[in-house]
């Protein structure tokens, strides 16, 4: 079998160096050394609000995506109300949150906003790709046609709340572009800024602007950053690509601050940046509770939406943002904490036959500072043959992380060795791990 796991890890380890260079050319750097990430005692919010992109509705009452959005709601209220600030102020949703752009996913999803969403709630919606794919054929332009009936006659927003600007941003009645916005953004953008210079702005808008978080090499937006670039306050939010927001590189520092939203939906990765994107494995989805207070200061943190329950440690505390120079979490900050990730002394490798008679191989998962992002796998047989070969994403898209299962496929009866090495996010080789199964 051939294995091209050697040339994917290879690629990984080189293209990790080479968007580190570009990331440096692109942005302002601030030093090179991170550190973990402390939350002052006295930090007191007077903001509360939930980010999260990619729901995919297809309409349907039972859909996964569409339970997972209502119980969002629930569940920031009920955090909320668990907190000294007890508010939950406004719910963000950066696109997609329709399969295609019908009219009862639509529907569906002013039904389950109209019965979740209280009064003191807004509710911040941007127009995504998605809205506009089942009117691509013929003309892309009835996809505002849709929005403006079901969800607001305005596509681009300002709205106000605690103090804080929100911007939203829709592509142009194309679908794909922002080129006819950016002017509109510049003077959002001047009017925020010019009102309190030190304040953050949150701006929202389906993709991610291009080389700044994970995924925006090969699922970002051009456009948006000739605007945002002059703009150190800002702090934006895009989905687009469904990568796993747990993953550091989703968090991006530089001119601007730029976060990474996953999905409602699904997570997903891209283990080499040219094989192309993976779905990582079981059922998963996430979404940023974002808390701000008078003084300009934000604390983020992830929520597991499968689980219902936050992320342990993947959080970040954003202070001065509008000094260029000050940038707790850029590229090579967080690189910088990176550490090979390894696997416990009681770790063990698993096999079981399942009813389709495939070999599922399981076993746990590896950490450093930050969690195994992928493992190579190879599986060899008696005759020191390798009959499996493949890179796989961690289970790091989950809170309550759990082993991680890979399906071998049918292997004949017999013993063999299974190899694994785990990877970090950037690139980082880190322990192995040897085990025999039987089939």
């Amino acid at each position: 079998m051939k294995n091209n796991n050697l040339i994917s890890q290879i690629a990984y380890k080189a293209l990790t160096n080479v968007w580190g260079a570009a990331f440096l050319a692109s942005g302002v750097t601030s030093g090179f050394k991170g550190k973990k990430t402390i939350v002052p005692d006295d930090f007191t919010p007077v903001l509360r609000f939930a980010v999260c992109s990619d729901i995919h509705l297809d309409g349907e009452e039972g859909q996964t995506s569409a339970v997972r959005f209502g119980q969002l709601f629930d569940d920031m209220y009920t955090y909320s109300e668990s907190c000294a600030y007890n508010k939950f102020d406004a719910m963000m949703v950066a696109g997609d949150f329709s399969g295609g752009g019908a009219e009862k996913q639509y529907v569906m999803y002013k039904k389950i906003t109209e019965e979740k969403l209280r009064p003191e709630t807004k509710l911040l919606t941007v127009i995504g790709n998605h809205e506009f794919i089942d009117y691509r054929d013929v003309d892309a332009t009835v996809g505002y046609t849709v929005y403006k009936k079901y969800i607001s006659e305005e596509m681009d927003t300002d709205v106000v709340i605690n103090g804080y600007h929100f911007i939203g941003v829709a592509y142009d009645d194309n679908g794909k572009t922002f080129k006819t916005k950016l002017s509109w953004l510049k003077e959002r953008l001047d009017k925020a800024t010019a009102e309190n210079p030190e304040m953050p702005v949150f701006v929202y808008q389906h993709p991610h602007p291009f080389l700044t978080v994970y995924g925006s090499v090969n699922w970002g937006d051009t456009d948006l950053r000739k605007v945002l670039n002059k703009y150190p306050q800002v702090i934006d939010f895009s989905g687009h690509s469904h990568y796993c927001p747990a993953d550091p590189r989703s968090v991006w520092q530089g001119a601007f601050t730029a976060v990474g939203c996953g999905s409602l939906a699904a997570l997903m990765g891209n283990l080499n940046y040219i094989e192309g994107d993976k779905d990582a494995p079981g059922k998963s989805g996430s979404a940023w509770v974002v808390e701000a207070d008078s003084k300009g200061n934000v604390l983020m943190k992830l929520y597991d939406i499968e689980n219902r329950q936050f992320f342990p440690g993947v959080q970040y505390f954003f202070t001065g943002l509008h000094k260029k120079n000050k940038r707790t979490y850029n590229w090579h900050k967080l690189k910088s904490l990176d550490t090979a990730p390894v696997f416990s002394s009681e770790a063990k490798v698993n096999g079981a036959v399942n009813e389709e008679g495939e070999t599922v191989i399981s076993f746990p998962n590896a950490k450093g500072f930050y969690p195994a992002e992928n493992y190579k796998i190879t599986v060899i047989n008696k005759d020191k043959k390798c009959v499996f070969a493949r890179t796989v994403i961690s289970d790091y898209v989950r809170a309550n992380e759990n082993d991680v299962n890979v399906n071998s496929g049918k292997l004949n009866g017999g013993e063999y060795t299974v190899k694994i090495t785990a990877y970090s996010p950037y690139a980082k080789k880190g322990g192995k791990l040897t085990g025999k199964i039987s089939v």
